[in-house]
């Protein structure tokens, strides 16, 4: 059969509804691509979406867990004086109690201004500073055991975290007396007050 021969007119009709199909069939490929990739971008956002909301729970349920951990330890510190503000009236009303209980017969006792303390070794503090208050005792003693028992109470009693720097004791009398409130030596001590504070100058609080 001769091209000639071929009635088009006959065809007309299915070639032009076979390229409808052609398009239609295109589009549709093209478009079921296009839904594809959408459905895998909006997939891929919704993951990351919830990978974050799941890791910003975790992070939250651990700093819940840190904290019912450590609050207790961080109020107790701050209670006891090591956190924030320091307590020196709580050091003064120790140290005078002491010195009535041990029946020491004259003490005497100097506080310096609070100022940033840098230790001898490397320390990670973050957000906080470490401070020192320098305190100067001035005792007369019976004996070298009230100085052990002024300590003693100092650690049992007072509020707050201290080191003692140095401690001279010397002999004062020619002879050793021994009814209560006398004075046989005399001893001066070096404290130093440690207390923690945020370095931005910030008050902490429970």
């Amino acid at each position: 059969m001769k091209r000639s021969d071929i009635d088009w007119s006959i065809l007309r009709l299915s070639l032009v509804i076979f390229f409808i199909c052609m398009i239609v069939s295109g589009a549709l490929i093209t478009g079921s691509f296009y839904f594809k990739d959408k459905m895998i971008n909006e997939y891929n956002r919704n993951n990351a979406m919830f990978r974050s909301v799941s890791n910003k729970y975790f992070a939250v349920d651990e700093e819940e867990k840190l904290i019912k951990k450590f609050y207790p330890v961080f109020v107790q510190l701050y209670n006891g004086g090591v956190l924030g503000r320091e307590l020196r009236l709580n050091w003064v009303e120790t140290l005078r109690n002491a010195g009535e209980e041990i029946d020491i017969s004259s003490l005497s006792y100097e506080i310096h201004s609070q100022e940033l303390y840098t230790p001898a070794f490397p320390v990670m503090m973050g957000r906080y500073s470490l401070f020192k208050s320098v305190m100067n005792l001035n005792m007369q003693l019976l004996h070298e055991g009230d100085l052990f028992r002024l300590f003693e109470i100092l650690d049992e009693k007072a509020k707050g975290a201290y080191n003692i720097e140095n401690c001279t004791i010397t002999s004062t009398s020619t002879r050793i007396l021994e009814a209560p409130g006398s004075a046989n030596l005399s001893a001066r001590c070096e404290l130093i007050w440690h207390s923690i504070k945020l370095a931005d100058g910030t008050e902490l609080k429970v």
